[in-house]
């Protein structure tokens, strides 16, 4: 019992003292500085390595715990039950035809579709046949059927699409019941797929993403800066990026979540990957530069 104890107690600080030293890690590559990033220059390279697949690992999870938070799929349920509900309330009398890239339609008036979610209204659906929907309307549907050509907004972004001389489309409540009785058959799989995607394929595709932009930022830094450091390395630009690009994707998670529609967010991200890389290997070679200059 003792042996026992006494090696479960071990286990127990080893893991302890590897949690302290990825903190530790963490907070001094946190923002690159010159005070620890020139020791990066006599640290091994398989040590950051190690140190980033636990904080690629842990900014995964994170980003897809918020993520999937957001997009759940009981969230997603409700929304689509909401929208099944709004659309049993569709007037019997209403047709809307799509013919010859022209919307027609038997009323002489929009036609207007909000969802009720927890009591909170949703403006889902219009359709208007004298002219096209401007976004300085307040408010703004999420999917507006023009006169002669048919827009999705969602979170700040429009999407246009104009109709075809092959469109033909007739929308009325019997064909409306009619896709509300076959998505009951297509949504369950759907949203399997939807929640391994969230689960499995983002964060496995964001942890690529951010190895694949420090390989890139490292060699372009390693090209920019070899003219005046003279023995810079390429594995060297490439551990410091490991521990200087932080912030970055933090701003990453944070930028997609609140604005996962956006279309700056990859440039924005990418721009500071890329900023933080130099900083970071500029502050790596600091003291060596300095050095060079007082000779």
């Amino acid at each position: 019992m003792k042996l026992h104890f006494f090696s479960s107690y071990s286990i127990i600080i080893r893991g302890m003292k590897k949690v302290k030293a990825i903190l530790t890690t963490f907070f001094h590559s946190f923002i690159p500085q010159d005070a620890y990033y020139p020791k990066l220059l006599h640290t091994r390279l398989n040590f950051s390595i190690k140190y980033y697949i636990v904080f690629i690992i842990v900014c995964s999870c994170i980003f897809t715990v918020v993520v999937f938070y957001r997009y759940s799929p009981s969230r997603i349920t409700r929304y689509k039950n909401a929208i099944v509900h709004s659309l049993s309330s569709f007037p019997d009398n209403v047709i809307i035809r799509i013919k010859d890239g022209i919307l027609e339609s038997n009323q002489n008036k929009p036609l207007f579709l909000w969802i009720y979610r927890d009591d909170k209204p949703l403006f889902v659906f219009m359709a208007d046949t004298k002219d096209s929907f401007s976004l300085k309307n307040t408010p703004v549907p999420i999917l507006f059927f023009g006169r002669d050509r048919i827009q999705f907004y969602f979170k700040g972004v429009a999407f246009t699409q104009m109709y075809t001389k092959i469109d033909q489309y007739v929308i009325t409540k019997d064909t409306l019941q009619s896709f509300l009785v076959s998505s009951d058959s297509f949504f369950p799989p759907l949203l399997f797929f939807f929640s391994l995607f969230l689960l499995v394929v983002l964060p496995i595709s964001f942890a690529f993403w951010s190895a694949l932009l420090i390989i890139i930022n490292a060699f372009l830094s390693f090209i920019l800066f070899r003219t005046f450091i003279p023995h810079i390395h390429f594995k060297k630009c490439i551990q410091a990026a490991m521990h200087g690009t932080h912030i970055p994707l933090i701003v990453t998670i944070i930028l997609f979540v609140l604005f996962p529609t956006a279309p700056n967010v990859l440039t924005i991200s990418t721009s500071l990957m890329f900023v933080f890389t130099l900083v970071a290997v500029y502050e790596m070679y600091s003291k060596t530069l300095l050095q060079s200059k007082g000779r």
